[in-house]
């Protein structure tokens, strides 16, 4: 019986452990896919910056309005010289932008507290930052 739940559990935990071998710049620095595979499963749950607690007043749960907070720009409207000032991203600069410094816990608590991401998924958040945060 022993050796049938460690087996089990080898099996279902090897998805999990392949997805997090996967290096960042294998997968896509899309606004779309960093949302769906980051921000909102780590940062947009029940006790932090989803829909119904939005910790700080912050919501994170959908990709445009998430987008929207952090950029300081509007999914879809062209960037122009007059685009608003950032929020937590500064677009073309990670090593300016909030959003890497919480993700890193870089003098301030590492964000999300409970769980921080792993090398590899704040390695995607910051190439999508270095390649101008758009969101696509």
């Amino acid at each position: 019986m022993t050796r049938r739940w460690i087996v089990l559990v080898a099996a279902a935990l090897a998805p999990a452990s392949h997805a997090a071998c996967v290096a960042a710049d294998e997968r896509p620095a899309a606004w779309t896919y960093v949302h769906a595979a980051i921000i909102a499963p780590s940062c947009a749950t029940a006790g932090c910056h989803s829909t119904l607690a939005a910790a700080a007043s912050i919501d994170l749960s959908s990709a445009e309005g998430a987008y929207t907070f952090l950029t300081g720009r509007i999914c879809g409207e062209p960037v122009t010289p007059a685009s608003p000032p950032r929020n937590y991203v500064d677009p073309g600069s990670p090593e300016y932008s909030q959003l890497v410094y919480q993700l890193r816990g870089v003098g301030r608590p590492r964000m999300p507290p409970d769980v921080p991401l792993p090398e590899v998924e704040i390695e995607l958040v910051e190439r999508w930052i270095a390649e101008g945060a758009r969101c696509d």
